[in-house]
């Protein structure tokens, strides 16, 4: 046997082998690629400033069982109309900059969200006296997985005055004013109602229809005027910015073309 055909029936055992180990690896690559997220809306994007009302993709989820008034929920959130007039949304909302933060009203085409009609009316409103507890309010969504996993969030949100995001779970009615979810929790809760800031982290998901849960905690303060009374402020949040379809897939894809590439070279310097 020649040495150029012994070459070659190596090159091509060789190539049949490798191409093997690749057919084998990538299904547990696949298993192993990072859940690609679709279809998380943002909050309040079906109305433009100065409109409202419904949100037809946010619902109020639970509210605290110690609320004497409390309506059936979910039913769809209401999307504040952003300034006309300017009473209805708060000042440190519209614009953030008249709390020391950014201009959170309409950023980047979301707006804000909250539980009574068109209206940030407190769910508790009036004075109580000290010591009182926060309270807190869930929303909801649903979100797409094209696999199950786990999967990469950031969230580009405010709340008045703090947010915790949750994925799946069910509600924990243990305390009557602070209701909170038992899924996996995004990164750690974000305060300062005044600043747009990003919630970042991992948690599994199913494939198909999950649901994502937004926990809004209202802060009882004190009046400053007369510290033997205290109240809540107004209640709602805003989601601006919601996960980009994972680019590890592309990535993987791309190194495996690169990896065939490479096969070839090498057997025609072998073949040679």
């Amino acid at each position: 046997m020649s040495n150029p055909m012994f070459a070659g029936r190596v090159a091509r055992r060789l190539s049949l082998a490798i191409l093997a180990g690749l057919a084998l690896a990538a299904p547990a690559a696949t298993a192993t690629a990072t859940p690609i997220i679709t279809g998380l809306h943002k909050t309040g994007t079906e109305y433009a400033v100065p409109t409202g009302g419904q949100d037809s993709f946010w619902e109020v989820y639970a509210l605290p069982t110690a609320y004497s008034t409390n309506p059936i929920t979910p039913y769809s959130a209401w999307v504040f109309s952003g300034g006309s007039p300017v009473s209805n949304v708060p000042r440190q909302w519209y614009p953030g900059v008249g709390n020391g933060g950014s201009d959170n009203v309409g950023a980047n085409g979301a707006r804000w969200i909250g539980l009574l009609q068109n209206d940030s009316s407190a769910l508790f409103p009036g004075n109580f006296t000290p010591p009182q507890f926060d309270y807190t309010v869930i929303y909801r969504t649903t979100f797409q997985s094209d696999s199950a996993g786990t999967a990469s969030f950031d969230l580009l949100t405010a709340a008045d005055n703090a947010v915790s995001f949750f994925v799946g779970g069910s509600v924990d009615y243990t305390d009557t004013m602070m209701p909170t979810m038992t899924g996996a929790q995004i990164g750690v809760e974000k305060q300062g109602l005044g600043f747009l800031g990003w919630v970042s982290g991992d948690a599994p998901v199913g494939a198909g229809t999950n649901y994502l849960y937004a926990v809004v905690r209202d802060v009882f303060q004190i009046d400053p005027r007369n510290p033997n009374v205290g109240n809540y402020g107004q209640t709602g949040f805003l989601v601006a910015a919601v996960p980009e379809p994972s680019s590890i897939v592309l990535a993987a894809l791309g190194a495996g073309v690169m990896a065939i590439g490479a096969i070839r070279r090498r057997l025609n310097r072998v073949a040679a």
